[in-house]
């Protein structure tokens, strides 16, 4: 059988597998900060990881480690959380890429699990396509799980929240044991937030988002989370796990067909601009 993690690889096998078959390798990006009073802080990382290694095995494609550290300045203040500056960040994301391109693969899919390192990643392999003339992609697969929580529970606004649904269903699913529901217990969510409506982290203003710089344990000093993590199980989370990973294989085989290559004028790789 073919090996697909990269870690397991020595540097001839991953050399020859580019060669021979050039296989999309998969990247998985999370993070490491609060998720409510009952799920491990590394989830996000810990969700990515596995889905990484689980598609890599239905695809024949070829799983990196996780980056397990992102860009949790909202959270930073809560124990547990690690924050990494997010120019640091782009560096490493760029660094990643590159490796990956230089060890001879032209198929590079990011599964990146957390949203506030999206906007990073984005500049990093712009960067690196304006650079190198090749295309990469990446999907968020918790915002596909959170489509799926009206399917399977009674009051899907209650359930959902950080620390909450779909993630604490699927963790309970894949790693019980990093699981600890003692005095678990629905959390009304926050309705407000200095006069503005409140919607998990974001103020509204007539249901229109008004962003601000809110840190986490100002809306949730206690408990660090917010939602009901008591409506869901196992069960639900092994439907919601299966329903993600289908269409990631499903995305792996599409882009394993597309042709990444663009053209990149000489003057537009000579006006490149700025990191940040």
């Amino acid at each position: 059988m073919e090996q697909v993690q990269w870690a397991k690889m020595n540097w001839r096998q991953i050399r020859d597998t580019a060669k021979s078959r050039n296989p999309v390798v998969l990247v998985p990006l999370g993070c490491v900060e609060t998720q409510g009073p009952h799920t491990p802080v590394g989830m996000e990382f810990l969700l990515a990881d596995r889905l990484a290694n689980d598609v890599a095995q239905r695809t024949g494609s070829v799983a990196i480690p996780a980056m397990p550290f992102g860009n949790s300045d909202n959270f930073y203040r809560i124990p547990g959380t690690i924050f990494i500056r997010p120019e640091v960040l782009l560096g490493l994301y760029e660094d990643i890429f590159r490796s990956i391109l230089r060890a001879g693969f032209d198929h590079v899919l990011f599964i990146a699990y957390h949203i506030p390192n999206q906007w990073i990643l984005e500049r990093a392999v712009r960067i690196v396509r304006e650079d190198t003339g090749l295309l990469c992609a990446w999907t968020n697969p918790g915002a596909l799980a959170a489509r799926y929580v009206p399917e399977l529970f009674t009051d899907p606004k209650a359930a959902r929240g950080h620390g909450a649904e779909p993630g604490i269903s699927i963790m309970r699913y894949l790693f019980p044991d990093a699981v600890d529901m003692t005095g678990a217990k629905a959390r009304s969510p926050l309705t407000e937030f200095r006069g503005f409506d409140l919607q998990g982290g974001t103020p509204l203003h007539n249901g229109y988002p008004v962003e601000m710089p809110i840190n986490w344990e100002e809306l949730y000093p206690e408990t660090g989370g917010s939602g009901d993590p008591t409506t869901g199980g196992p069960d639900k989370g092994e439907v919601i796990y299966g329903k993600i990973v289908e269409p990631l294989v499903g995305i792996v085989a599409k882009f394993k067909k597309m042709d990444t290559r663009v053209v990149v004028p000489q003057e537009s790789k000579d006006r490149r601009q700025p990191a940040l």
